[in-house]
């Protein structure tokens, strides 16, 4: 009975000094795990991706574009070719070991063009410029820059401290009416630049890399005052007898007349420079038959409105081009251009078939 009333009070005593000496420790252990675990989760989202890219930095090269007569605002008059650049990432054994992420390629650009969201204004009156991304490695398809802004994400995996991994992206700008465009010849010289930042999924920094296009910019834009109704001019003369040219080297025939037809905007000088399809070196005033003709010492000349001959040119629309002449102001309509073609005796004339080609270029100035 003395055994059993010494032994019970003890059990308590004992169990109570166990819970009070082992519980402190363990508190002050969950409290270190609890920080620990803060500090795991601040150390994860720090990056190990590093990205770069390529072949960018580039000169928007238009060349030589022909513009229609009739042109209307928001119009697409030609497609730059487009360019392709690299975007290449890989992972590097840093603060964590991130070994997936997507890095976001940003494109930014100024000078929305008035009235659009999608054209910025070139250096070119009455030109802007549209930009298109695509990458079917990073599933981008049509990615239209508006506003100024464009993002193309791409998605990374792969080892730590392994090889750059490259996927490839294209822009296609497209050169767009944006306004009244000048007559004759208008040269792009610039363009807003287009610039490049990075941003990565684990991670709130950006990094600018050089420009995609640098603000650089050549091409020209012919812009016609006149359009062709008519794609070519078949001028049929009637049969002529060979005695018609007894006089001599020189005699002609009774001109045929015939005529150009222009569908014209006014503002600006028309002139008109005729080629010899034949010979394009021919600078005289009289055709050369084509090698199908079988007759022998004729040519065909054409007669201006003042039924004078006409000399023949290069085929160039540049201004003062050698035997080019002037139509007047273009109207604002149909311009018809009359003309009319002869037989003319350029040595011993024998009988047979006479066949000449002549072409002829409109410069506006």
């Amino acid at each position: 009975m003395s055994a059993a009333t010494m032994t019970q009070p003890a059990l308590p005593h004992v169990v109570c000094r166990i819970v009070q000496r082992d519980l402190a420790p363990l508190r002050r252990m969950l409290r270190h795990a609890v920080f620990v675990l803060m500090c795991m989760t601040s150390v994860s989202a720090q990056a190990n991706i590093t990205c770069e890219i390529d072949n960018v930095s580039l000169t928007l090269s238009a060349g030589t574009i022909s513009v229609p007569v009739k042109v209307s605002v928001g119009q697409t008059i030609a497609s730059v070719p487009p360019s392709t650049f690299q975007m290449r990432c890989r992972f590097e054994s840093r603060l964590s070991p991130v070994t997936s992420a997507t890095n976001y390629a940003e494109f930014a650009t100024t000078q929305l063009a008035p009235g659009f969201s999608d054209v910025y204004q070139t250096g070119a009156a009455g030109i802007g410029v549209r930009y298109t991304f695509d990458s079917a490695q990073c599933n981008a398809s049509r990615v239209v820059m508006t506003n100024g802004k464009a993002q193309v994400a791409c998605f990374f995996s792969g080892p730590l401290d392994g090889p750059y991994q490259s996927v490839n992206i294209t822009v296609s700008p497209e050169l767009v009416v944006t306004g009244t465009l000048p007559s004759g010849t208008t040269t792009l010289a610039s363009i807003p630049p287009v610039t490049i930042t990075f941003t990565e999924s684990d991670q709130d920094s950006v990094w600018p890399k050089s420009p995609l296009f640098t603000g650089a910019a050549s091409g020209q834009f012919v812009h016609a005052t006149c359009s062709i109704n008519q794609s070519s001019v078949d001028v049929r003369l009637p049969d002529a007898d060979t005695t018609a040219f007894a006089s001599g080297i020189g005699a002609v025939t009774l001109a045929k007349p015939f005529a150009l037809s222009l569908d014209c905007a006014s503002g600006a000088t028309v002139l008109i420079t005729l080629t010899d399809s034949v010979n394009p070196a021919n600078r005289s005033d009289t055709l050369t038959l084509s090698n199908d003709s079988t007759a022998k010492g004729v040519g065909i000349q054409v007669l201006n409105s003042t039924q004078m001959p006409v000399s023949f040119g290069a085929d160039s629309a540049a201004p003062g081009n050698a035997n080019q002449w002037s139509l007047g102001s273009s109207p604002d309509g149909t311009l018809q251009v009359p003309l009319s073609a002869r037989y003319v005796r350029t040595g011993t004339v024998s009988a047979g078939s006479v066949k000449a080609l002549a072409t002829f270029t409109m410069s506006y100035q």
